[in-house]
């Protein structure tokens, strides 16, 4: 559904294990001219997620059954802009417009058109790293502290 230049020159890897049963590969890429674009690669050791990341143009995470969206945040943490369904737990936590587009509806259309501004939006690789850093340890451990000293009182 991506408009023919973008779908010639994209290439979806699937990372991770496959959770949602009734989907598979195979059922996605059936009579699709660009069924050779899509790679499942499974599930990955997390020491060699950053080589995926330093290789990878957007970081897609578009599954009914996340919940928090931990790859999200670590695409962003090497700049790399990202897309998600916008009724994940965390996702009013994560988005920013510098680095993300948030899809509301789960058709088919929603998300080609998602994936369409995802792959041709300017994406300012070094605001998407400046989002990406209040995820930070030091960051994340001061925002609870100030949280439990806010109850606390």
């Amino acid at each position: 559904m991506l408009n023919k230049s973008v779908a010639d020159n994209t290439y979806v890897l699937f990372l991770g294990k496959r959770l949602e049963n009734d989907y598979s590969i195979e059922t996605l890429s059936r009579g699709n001219e660009y069924a050779d674009h899509f790679i499942e690669c499974g599930n990955i050791d997390k020491e060699l997620m950053p080589s995926f990341y330093l290789q990878g143009d957007a970081v897609a995470l578009l599954s009914v059954s996340e919940g928090f969206g931990l790859g999200l945040i670590e695409g962003m943490h090497y700049g790399l802009p990202c897309i998600s369904f916008d009724d994940i737990d965390a996702f009013e936590d994560i988005y920013n417009s510098n680095a993300m587009v948030g899809i509301t509806n789960h058709d088919d259309r929603s998300v080609a058109d998602g994936l369409q501004k995802l792959l041709t939006n300017k994406w300012d690789k070094d605001k998407i790293i400046e989002v990406s850093r209040k995820f930070e340890s030091e960051k994340m451990a001061a925002n609870y502290l100030e949280c439990f000293s806010q109850v606390i009182t």
